[in-house]
């Protein structure tokens, strides 16, 4: 026996990452994840553990929020493994009371993890361990830190540290000596200085500069969409309630502040970020993340890492470091932290844990270890199992729609319908031609009625769209005479929309196969019969199951009864349109239009200038760029209009950019009788993000005036703006008047697709009732089928726009415990999903009490920007879709069946 054991420990001992052995016949390892959903099952820490999975010798368990919240430690699953960190809503002192009872291994210690909430202990223990810092002074008004007695009595017994030190709970006199000199007790600090909150978790953090910098405060914050601080030029005085560590203001290097995260004490990872004090504005990649660039870490900072990862018992740890004059200094220890979207990171730390792991099963419970009977014995029962996902998703990225329409009463013409007295769709290229065709006839024998200049555009128009992807032809027959032809084209999924469906596929299934792999086992999927929709299923197939085309796409059932847009609720819908069309067409303030109601909620520049100002405002911009626009077109040679952008994609050209735009001038051109149509909303918006995302040189350039646009194609922006080797400019995109346009248009979006599915709480639960009956009906029945039936399940519903805002409106209307306002719930993007998601948690085998189970929604906005013109697109064009998060508390499953069905009912007694 001694022989194998030694052996084996030489074998493990000589063996590196991805070759142990695999251990056939014992039972893998537990890790554990104890962490908020919102960290736990994030893409970041989803590619570590699959990368530990992958070895063969660990098993994964997420405990969930539903345990960590509401259950006893004494019934959190058991694991050999720990990974826990604290966020915001994490029960710090109940994860360490169960690491106290199970004793697995930490690979971050959680009382250690006490020190983080507060800066004064951070700062306390980084001079201890000879890490230096900013200059700083202290003005504790709270009695000074709250330490937890276990955290004091292992720092003062490891580390010979008692922390809070003698008078560190005595409150301080504060006073503004003058405009530039702050005294703290005793000391004395000068502007320019920053002013921390001692509480770690609020990030509202001052910078006072001095006079002879002019003065003011720039106030940082939480990444607010593209914003991280603000700079108010007034009079500035320090905050009077609360403790506050005062701090010299150190001017880094290059205007960059250095993000380092450590696994372990010998490797660190480092990128720089443009400092939120340079003026407050976040650079985003294509991903929305904010743009961070790789950089080496000296002697010196290494050494660094390795003393804030072994004094603050964090393995897996992040800092900042502030560089400076050719020096470098630590100013904050945040705790675990990621490096987002790096392979390279996740092989390095999927390495370092598991080498760190397999240690441990050697020295700490080696007997354990060669027992294979108590190697990841764990106590299923006890813990909260995912057992349905009931995902409703919205199609992928897709090119502008647009229409044209005419009355027509030639003969030609009403022949298409082929006697039909309902609407007929016409989309087959043989179809088209014969529109085409009817379309000659009527132009060489006009019938009085029609106006020529009408049938000459929609002519024209057909000629040059039918060869596109989704160009189609409704032909309605009038109650009276003639028939109404509709030439739709556009709408189609782009190259970045399936780009974006594979990606969430993948998220999606690595997701599950971590959590609970049996979900996978039995999925079925339901799409629109639309073809962006079907598209979308398409690409999302592809890698959510790793079937081929044709075997997923025979899973697919079309269900267009259920997840098409439904005429049922038409007639609701067209009150609250005529609604919306009485107010923008009044002209006056908005306290005087009759059409206004509180629920409409305006926004704040709209309020102001009334609705109709508000238009006229969006129109003489579009006026002035398409007037732009035409002048260089006018002027431009093909060549020099190919510099612009050289390359297109989705079967656009500079012609059908330009053809858009004056289309889009046209909808808002607003004469003082003219009636606005607010469904115009729609168009604007979707050109503008799409031009945004697709043709952003030729968006920018073409709209500049003759001047700057000729200053631009004689030469490139100069090499002066770069600031650094490693750091590129800005990537800000520099029409002012698109910007306005943009931001304006983004604002009138919002505000009428939000009205659109009803104005009052009545109207919308009219709306997304009737509009969503079968939809609903298949999710009750869904839920009813995870109770009753014993096996896991998946069930995915693609469709439209409509169905996730009435589905989303029926989850606020069921007063379901939402953690999200509906005035706060913003853009429903492309790819936007409601999950719900069903928790089973089975008693022990000995309990006489019935299986339980829990109900949660998940929400995710999709691929979703709100600043997509300061974003950085790569050669996809994709956006990436917003990570998953808790839309709603957890509530009985029972609980949730009841209140759905009670909407139903609801319906049924209106009906």
């Amino acid at each position: 026996m001694e022989s194998a054991i030694t052996e084996l420990g030489q074998q493990l001992s000589q063996s590196h990452f991805m070759d142990l052995p695999q251990f056939e016949g014992r039972r893998r390892a537990i890790i554990g994840i104890c962490a908020m959903d919102s960290k736990a099952r994030s893409k970041a820490m989803t590619s570590i553990l699959q990368r530990l999975q992958a070895t063969g010798r660990y098993e994964v368990v997420y405990f969930g929020e539903k345990t960590i919240l509401d259950e006893d430690v004494g019934s959190w699953p058991a694991c050999d493994f720990l990974i826990a960190f604290f966020s915001q809503g994490f029960p710090l002192e109940k994860a360490l009371q169960y690491a106290r009872l199970r004793k697995p291994f930490s690979v971050n210690s959680l009382v250690r993890q006490f020190l983080l909430l507060d800066r004064r202990l951070v700062l306390q223990m980084l001079q201890h361990v000879g890490v230096p810092t900013p200059f700083h002074v202290v003005a504790s008004r709270d009695g000074g830190p709250c330490i937890h007695p276990l955290l004091q009595r292992v720092v003062e017994q490891r580390m010979g540290l008692r922390l809070g030190g003698s008078g560190s709970g005595e409150a301080v006199e504060v006073e503004e000596l003058d405009a530039d000199t702050l005294r703290v007790g005793t000391d004395i600090i000068r502007k320019p200085f920053v002013e921390k909150p001692c509480d770690a978790e609020d990030h509202n953090i001052h910078i006072y500069y001095a006079q002879a910098q002019g003065g003011g405060v720039r106030r940082l914050f939480r990444k607010v969409g593209n914003k991280s601080s603000e700079f108010d030029a007034g009079p500035a005085h320090v905050r009077t309630e609360g403790s506050y560590i005062y701090e010299e203001f150190v001017s880094v290097d290059q205007a960059v502040d250095v993000k380092v995260y450590t696994v372990g004490r010998t490797y660190a990872h480092a990128e720089t970020r443009k400092s939120p004090v340079v003026d407050g504005h976040v650079r985003r990649n294509s991903e929305g993340k904010e743009m961070r660039f790789v950089t080496q870490l000296s002697d010196v900072e290494r050494e660094y890492a390795r003393r804030v990862s072994q004094a603050f018992g964090q393995r897996v740890c992040g800092f900042d470091i502030l560089r400076a004059h050719s020096q470098s200094m630590v100013m904050d220890v945040n705790g675990w932290s990621f490096v987002k979207g790096s392979s390279e990171y996740a092989d390095k730390a999927a390495e370092i844990l598991d080498a760190r792991f397999q240690e441990a099963l050697r020295r700490r419970w080696f007997a354990r270890f060669v027992d294979e009977d108590n190697v990841g014995r764990t106590t299923y029962e006890s813990r909260w199992v995912l057992k349905g996902v009931f995902s409703v998703c919205r199609h992928a990225d897709r090119t502008p729609k647009q229409k044209t329409k005419c009355v027509l009463h030639n003969a030609a013409v009403a022949a298409l319908l082929d006697g039909s007295s309902t609407e007929v769709v016409l989309r087959k290229p043989d179809e088209l031609h014969r529109v085409l065709t009817a379309l000659d006839t009527a132009q060489r024998q006009p019938h009085a009625d029609d106006p020529q200049v009408h049938i000459a555009h929609v002519r024209d128009v057909l000629a040059r769209k039918m060869s596109q992807p989704g160009t189609k032809v409704q032909l309605k027959p009038q109650r009276l005479a003639g028939v109404q032809l509709v030439l739709k084209w556009g709408g189609e999924c782009t190259h970045a929309g399936s780009t974006q469906a594979q990606d969430l596929g993948d998220d999606m299934r690595n997701g599950l196969l971590l959590i609970n792999r049996s979900l996978l086992d039995d999925v079925r999927v339901f799409s629109s019969g639309e073809r962006r929709v079907l598209s979308t299923v398409e690409a999302y197939g592809k890698s959510f199951l790793e079937d081929d085309k044709a075997q997923f796409m025979d899973r697919v059932r079309v269900r267009a009864d259920m997840l098409d847009d439904s005429t049922d609720a038409k007639q609701e819908m067209e009150a609250v349109k005529q609604q919306l069309r009485d107010f923008f067409n009044f002209d006056g303030p908005l306290a005087d239009n009759p059409y206004y109601s509180p629920d409409m909620r305006a926004p704040v520049e709209m309020a102001a200038l009334g609705p109709r100002e508000f238009l006229r405002g969006i129109c003489d911009i579009i006026v002035r760029l398409v007037a732009r626009m035409e002048d260089n077109f006018a002027r431009l040679s093909s060549e020099q209009l190919a510099q612009l952008q050289p390359d297109w994609c989705c079967h656009e050209t500079a012609e059908l950019f330009s053809e858009r735009w004056r289309k889009l001038l046209a909808d808002f051109t607003l004469a003082d009788a003219t009636a606005y149509d607010p469904a115009k909303a729609t168009p604007l918006y979707d050109s503008l993000k799409y031009d945004a995302l697709h043709n952003r040189r030729f968006l920018e350039h073409i709209f500049m005036p003759a001047d700057e646009l000729d200053r631009e194609l004689l030469a490139a922006r100069p090499s002066s703006e770069l600031t650094s080797a490693e750091y590129p400019p800005d990537p800000l995109f520099a029409q002012q008047d698109v910007r306005q346009l943009y931001s304006q248009a983004k604002q009138l979006f919002d505000f009428v697709t939000r009205c659109e599915f009803g104005i009052t709480p009545e109207q919308r639960r009219h709306i997304a009732i009737q509009a969503s009956v079968p939809l609903l009906h298949q999710l009750l029945c869904d839920l009813h089928e995870v109770r009753d039936e014993p096996n896991a399940r998946t069930r995915l519903y693609f469709t439209k726009k409509s169905h996730i805002h009435t589905l989303l409106n029926l989850v606020f209307l069921s007063d379901m415990p939402t953690m999200v306002p509906h005035d706060q719930v913003g853009e429903l993007d492309y790819l936007t999903h409601i999950i719900f998601e069903v928790y089973e948690r089975q008693p022990d085998v000995d309990a006489d009490v019935r299986r339980e189970y829990s109900v949660r929604v998940g929400f995710s906005p999709g691929a979703n920007c709100p600043h997509v013109l300061d974003m950085n697109i790569d050669a996809t064009h994709a956006l990436k879709v917003l990570p998953r998060k808790n839309f709603t508390y957890h509530m009985p499953l029972d609980a949730v069946i009841d209140r759905l069905q009670c909407l139903l009912d609801d319906q049924c007694v209106a009906d």
